[in-house]
């Protein structure tokens, strides 16, 4: 079998971001297997790949520089003829766009597919699409066009809850294969811990990662506790410190540290370094900072909403997104009792042991034999 994978998001702003790390892993995860099959990347930049599983090919997909539309005329205008002369038995795409500049499902695949569907956060916060008319258009098409996939690969449960209710698809063929994450860079290290230490957040200024509740909390932490931890947020933000500050009264701005993005390597260093990593997501397709900070030997509290209960299991402890006081009462809790913060520590390690990107491979593999046979 001749499988088709598109993995030009490690080429674009999106290597950094969970549809590129999903790609990473899963290329990782299918070296470790043997397989008897062959597998065609096409990618924009094909000597700037990871290692490739055995039996590969690479094809280059041209990338114009045309702005906001080299996605549109990359993805709906040349990927349908590449994969006319690609001689592959299936493809297979790593997720649909919500953003007409991103790169996404092709308007025409003319040989059976599978889609992985990460999540369907947009519909749950339309404000994720700003406001745009040409974005819920774009967004309305790629999930028409996901329709006529042989099989969908959703991340999690609640992915596909998702995927059944809103692309009115059959059930049986929506696939929950978790993602995993890669202990070679997310791992627990013997680093001294900074002074004073820290708490961290991920994820940036964006409607669901719920930052303003983080803020919060810290704010409290800050005028009812001696604890001395500053807190690093991690992600894109239009705001500085001294914003920040004059935002949440009672915080203190030589307290936090506002860092907009960071590579793969500085992130995993953050996230052993931390007391606590605080993520009370509002709605996560799967929620692959929590595994890392899991993975990391990091003490994790995140939020009981979408897929998040699945990810962290019983290793770490769930609030309310909404309830700004259990976060503060919670994170006040981890910090002041070593016990606690052993216990999480020891099984987060365990829970993310049984995340692995060979397993993802493996079990997508699966869903590839299947969809051929129809």
């Amino acid at each position: 079998m001749r499988i088709l994978l598109d993995v030009t998001p490690l080429d674009t702003g999106h290597s950094a971001r969970g549809i590129g790390t999903y790609v990473r892993g899963l290329l990782q995860g299918l070296r470790a297997l043997d397989t008897p099959h062959t597998w065609i990347l096409i990618t924009h930049a094909p000597d700037a790949l990871p290692e490739r599983p055995s039996r590969s090919v690479v094809i280059r997909l041209p990338r114009p520089p045309l702005g906001r539309l080299t996605a549109f005329v990359t993805h709906q205008i040349l990927m349908p003829l590449w994969l006319l002369r690609s001689g592959a038995d299936l493809a297979h795409f790593p997720g649909i766009s919500a953003h007409f500049s991103v790169t996404g499902l092709p308007w025409r695949v003319p040989l059976p597919f599978v889609v992985t569907l990460h999540d369907f956060t947009p519909l749950h916060m339309p404000e994720l699409l700003h406001g745009k008319r040409i974005n819920h258009w774009w967004y309305a098409r790629q999930r028409s066009w996901a329709r006529w996939a042989r099989r969908w690969i959703c991340v999690s449960q609640a992915t596909r809850d998702d995927a059944v209710r809103f692309l009115n698809v059959p059930s049986e063929r929506c696939v929950v294969i978790y993602e995993g994450v890669d202990t070679s860079l997310f791992h627990p290290a013997l680093e001294p811990r900074p002074d004073p230490p820290i708490i961290l957040f991920v994820g940036g200024d964006f409607p669901n990662k719920n930052r303003h509740a983080v803020l919060t909390a810290f704010s409290r932490l800050c005028q009812e506790t001696d604890l001395p931890h500053r807190l690093v947020l991690i992600g894109p933000d239009a705001r500085d410190e001294r914003h920040l500050a004059n935002a949440y009264p009672g915080l203190d701005p030589s307290r936090i540290t506002c860092i907009p993005s960071v590579d793969r390597g500085t992130l995993a260093r953050y996230f052993r370094r931390a007391d606590l990593f605080v993520f009370p997501s509002r709605h996560e397709g799967f929620g692959l900072p929590v595994l890392e900070a899991m993975a990391s030997g990091t003490p994790v509290i995140t939020s009981t909403a979408s897929s998040l209960p699945e990810v962290a299991g019983d290793a770490a402890i769930l609030v309310d997104p909404d309830d700004v006081a259990g976060l503060f009462a919670a994170m006040r809790r981890v910090l002041s009792d070593p016990a606690l913060a052993w216990k999480l520590r020891r099984a987060g390690l365990a829970q993310a042991r049984r995340f692995t990107w060979e397993e993802t491979a493996r079990r997508t593999v699966e869903v590839y034999e299947a969809a051929l046979q129809g």
